[in-house]
């Protein structure tokens, strides 16, 4: 089976600015051209957006509207149409340039005037990926975390092997995914140089970890809440559950061999003796305690009107005393004879007081009605009180008489019940009462020591599970062995893929005449490179980018040469980065313009059958016949304004 085809043909933007960029299969160049204004306005001229549009189309999720790269455009931009080619299929697809969360629409053909209006298949952002890794048949993998959970290898991660944002790759290879073991993991997926079986193992690995942890967290719970409730061990748990079985056992033969007893002795018994006597105490006794409680029934009913009878005193008291006050205070008044005003304390003239005669008040000359010195109407004699008081006093000395009285009483009937009660159990005991006594002794004994192995039985139960679990986790951590055992054998790297690798890069790096190249090797355990025996990244800040692109390269050669999960297809984002120098620039670019001509991969019409899409700066006369766009700021940018035709009619 032949690496995945996947070709971009057509970029169209619809809107106030708009654009449309045809490719074809092979080279395809975008260069950014000086314009009036100076070669510092070949940046922001629209190469990166060119990049950006097309992941945008793949399906890549973007988190914020904010964080958008044409969100300054939203209101000049409406939609993209990508058309592609997987695999000999061509499909265009459809996204609002506006509403980046609102679904895409699939179409098959390519791109036409009118498209909109034709048949089209809804797809959700999140769904993209599967139907990229489906459309290019690649399997759908995900590799596991040290958590144990699976962190899945989504078509917009590995889009960043085959399409090269300057900004996210020629820092370093892969450069911004976290954690950096993911950066092996998409590597050794797309080259196949990690075995398939290995991302097997990963789900199977994640799904053994995972229920081992839950395991561990519930059995962690339950162990601890059955310690703190005191259950014992498994072993303890059944020795205990076999000696409360035995003392059950025990108590049953010994209540068994007590009622062959009782039906031995219960031949002998006197019933009519037995019935008078006995039958005769009970009923006096129950006379006993009848009395008994009407008579603490009036006990009660006395105490009550004690407590009637004191309140009244005592409200005959409050009476008396308010009466004598009353008498004090109008005798006092009436004595007063007001010669100035209590208020103002000026003299009071013989005017003032003629007004009196007149029924009107001498101080205020208003009508009067009743003065402080006339005395009230019914003013309640001190006499008639005491004659009431006294006789309240009589009456609750008669009550409490009867109550102290009914009192010596209950205390005498009392001694009567008990005496009776007495009388009454040494009767039932001098006949039937030891043996029954015995038996419910012995009821209530046994019925304790079933409760006793009933809880053991449970406890016992609690222990199995317990231990249950415990077994349980231990084959799960036997299986997780067996498994992280069998996922490093699958995850040893294929040496014959990693040496042809390293031969494809080391031959790129030749023919771009890499300064001072002596030698190149690929780490099996990182799967980064080395140069001249050190990791590539110690190559200097202006070849590093030159490193990272070439490494690029080599898995697009050997995507051509061997069967690989890696798109035949490379989209590279101005790679003259870190101030790299113009010679080696410019034999880059000519290695570019050779695998053109040299590339003995095409298909049956001669076309290459491989993509490669370059934006570039620097431009060399082998490049000059793949370009497909030239740009420039602010002249011809990518996204521009449509220009008007106007139409002149013939004179």
């Amino acid at each position: 089976m032949a690496s995945p085809s996947l070709v971009i043909r057509r970029v169209v933007v619809e809107g106030e600015f708009s654009c449309d960029i045809n490719f074809e299969r092979g080279l395809n160049i975008i260069q950014a051209v000086e314009s009036s204004k100076g070669q510092q306005f070949t940046n922001k001229c629209g190469k990166t957006t060119l990049v950006e549009l097309i992941r945008y189309g793949m399906g890549r999720r973007i988190e914020s509207f904010k964080r958008f790269f044409l969100s300054p455009l939203h209101n000049k931009i409406q939609t993209l149409w990508l058309e592609i080619e997987t695999n000999g299929e061509v499909l265009t697809i459809e996204r609002s340039l506006n509403e980046i969360y609102s679904s895409m629409r699939i179409r098959n053909g390519g791109y036409v005037s009118g498209i909109e209006n034709t048949q089209s298949e809804s797809v959700k952002v999140e769904d993209m990926s599967p139907l990229m890794l489906k459309l290019l048949s690649i399997p759908s993998v995900a590799v596991k975390q040290a958590d144990g959970k699976l962190d899945q290898l989504s078509f917009p991660l590995l889009m960043r092997a085959f399409i090269l944002h300057q900004e996210d790759s020629f820092g370093a290879i892969l450069d911004k995914v976290q954690p950096e073991e993911r950066r092996k993991d998409i590597i050794g997926f797309l080259t196949q140089i990690t075995p398939l079986e290995r991302y097997t193992v990963d789900e199977r690995l994640a799904a053994v970890q995972t229920k081992a942890q839950e395991l561990q967290t519930y059995y962690d719970s339950v162990h601890s809440f059955l310690s703190e409730s005191g259950v014992p061990s498994l072993s303890e748990a059944v020795e205990n559950e076999i000696a409360a079985r035995e003392a059950l056992e025990q108590a049953k033969i010994g209540r068994r061999n007590l009622q062959r007893e009782i039906q031995g002795r219960t031949a002998q018994l006197d019933p009519a003796k037995m019935s008078g006597k006995v039958d005769k105490l009970r009923k006096d006794l129950l006379e006993v305690k009848d009395h008994l409680g009407k008579t603490e029934m009036m006990i009660v009913g006395f105490q009550q009107e004690e407590v009637r009878l004191k309140e009244i005193a005592a409200s005959l008291r409050t009476d008396k005393q308010k009466a004598q006050r009353l008498l004090t205070s109008t005798t006092i008044l009436s004595s007063i004879e007001f010669s100035i005003c209590p208020r103002c304390l000026l003299g009071i003239t013989p005017e003032m007081k003629l007004r009196e005669q007149h029924l009107r008040c001498s101080l205020c000359n208003r009508n009067l009605r009743t003065t402080s010195d006339s005395p009230p109407r019914a003013v309640p004699k001190t006499e008639d009180i005491d004659l009431q008081i006294q006789e309240a006093e009589s009456v609750l000395a008669d009550t409490r008489e009867k109550r102290e009285s009914l009192e010596v009483q209950l205390e005498e009937l009392k001694k009567t019940e008990v005496s009776l009660s007495h009388e009454l159990q040494a009767e039932s005991e001098s006949y039937v009462s030891p043996i029954v006594d015995h038996l419910i002794n012995q009821a209530d004994e046994l019925a304790l020591l079933e409760s006793r192995l009933a809880e053991a039985k449970n406890i016992l139960e609690q222990a199995k599970a317990l231990d249950k679990i415990s077994a349980d986790l231990d084959d799960l951590h036997v299986k997780q062995a067996e498994l992280e055992d069998l996922r490093r054998e699958a995850s040893k790297p294929n040496k014959v893929r990693v040496n042809r690798l390293r031969h494809i890069y080391s031959s790129i790096l030749k023919a771009v005449d890499f300064p001072s190249f002596r030698s190149c090797s690929i780490d099996p355990i990182s799967l980064m490179p080395n140069i001249n025996n050190q990791l590539y990244v110690h190559s200097g800040t202006a070849l590093k980018g030159l490193a990272t692109v070439c490494y690029h390269l080599a898995f697009l050669g050997l995507s051509n040469e061997t069967s690989t999960f890696l798109p035949k297809m490379l989209v590279i984002d101005s790679p003259a980065v870190g101030d790299l120098n113009i010679d080696n620039q410019e034999k880059f670019l000519r290695f570019i313009a050779r695998i053109q001509s040299q590339s003995r991969f095409r298909c049956d019409d001669g076309t290459p059958d491989w993509q490669i899409i370059l934006t570039t700066r620097r431009m060399v006369p082998e490049l000059e016949e793949f370009v497909r766009e030239k740009l420039s700021a602010p002249d011809h940018m990518l996204l521009r304004k449509k220009k008007r035709k106007y139409l002149r009619e013939k004179p």
